[in-house]
């Protein structure tokens, strides 16, 4: 390599902006997986065990028996279930299904709580008791989550996958890329040419107070030149993207189009 080849690599700032990105969708991706995996039928085990415990509360206030309550609800579910042929269990609700959590326990038995006739005639107390005891929360969602909803959260999960996928794909080239100038030879958007095939350069982007981006054309067909993600313009480490394209001025001798040449010729 002569002193006057100069080559840019992609710059750590492109690298840490790439990551920030790829660890948001990836994150999103196992939160949607979660959700239809394990979130949404533990929120409908909260919905449908908090509207189970407001009807036992209601008819609590006409039972006078506690033995007999007692002797009704112990060891019966709090609510009704189906069991698929998969072996899940879920609420239906006409055609719709609304699927609950393996080891969902009030599917096997009432809790405690409900148990106690004088205690469930306030019976947001016994759940608030309840709920606290299993972890859940107090206040349940608006609305239960049928199948379709549970395969849209999977479906969007795989869908983040796929884009953190193709992200790790532009990260792999971009880090694989280079933007150079060796000798009369230049390197841009993957693709080598000389700079005597270049027709035209558009610097109306370029530059550090810009979005850094220049446009050759070369026989016909437009290059882009992210000097932004190549080289970058850090005075520190000599604006290598700058320095790269002055080393190229100097040896072009085609058409330049700068923001006074395009403001010249609007005006005429």
């Amino acid at each position: 390599m002569s002193q006057q080849d100069i080559i840019c690599k992609a710059t750590v700032d492109t690298f840490v902006r790439f990551g920030i990105v790829l660890v948001a969708i990836f994150g999103f991706s196992l939160y949607f997986f979660y959700d239809g995996a394990i979130g949404y039928q533990r929120k409908n085990e909260v919905i449908y065990s908090y509207k189970a415990f407001a009807d036992l509360g209601a008819a609590a206030i006409k039972e006078t028996d506690s033995s007999a309550w007692r002797q009704r609800l112990e060891g019966k579910p709090l609510f009704r279930t189906s069991v698929r042929e998969d072996g899940s269990l879920a609420v239906q609700a006409g055609d719709a299904f609304y699927p609950l959590p393996e080891d969902c326990p009030v599917a096997k038995s009432c809790p405690e709580e409900v148990l106690d006739l004088e205690k469930m005639k306030s019976w947001a107390d016994c759940w608030q008791a309840y709920s606290g005891r299993m972890g859940l929360p107090v206040k349940p969602g608006e609305h239960p989550y049928d199948e379709g909803a549970i395969r849209e959260q999977w479906c969007m999960g795989i869908l983040g996958m796929l884009l953190v996928a193709v992200g790790l794909y532009f990260v792999i080239r971009t880090y694989g890329r280079e933007l150079s100038l060796r000798g009369d030879t230049v390197t841009a958007a993957g693709r080598q040419f000389r700079i005597a095939d270049i027709e035209s350069i558009d610097l109306r982007q370029w530059g550090p107070g810009f979005k850094g981006v220049a446009y050759f054309t070369v026989k016909g067909r437009k290059i882009k030149v992210d000097g932004m993600t190549y080289g970058g313009f850090n005075k520190e480490k000599g604006e290598p993207a700058e320095a790269f394209m002055q080393a190229l001025l100097a040896q072009y001798k085609g058409d330049i189009i700068e923001y006074e040449k395009a403001d010249t010729a609007s005006k005429s």
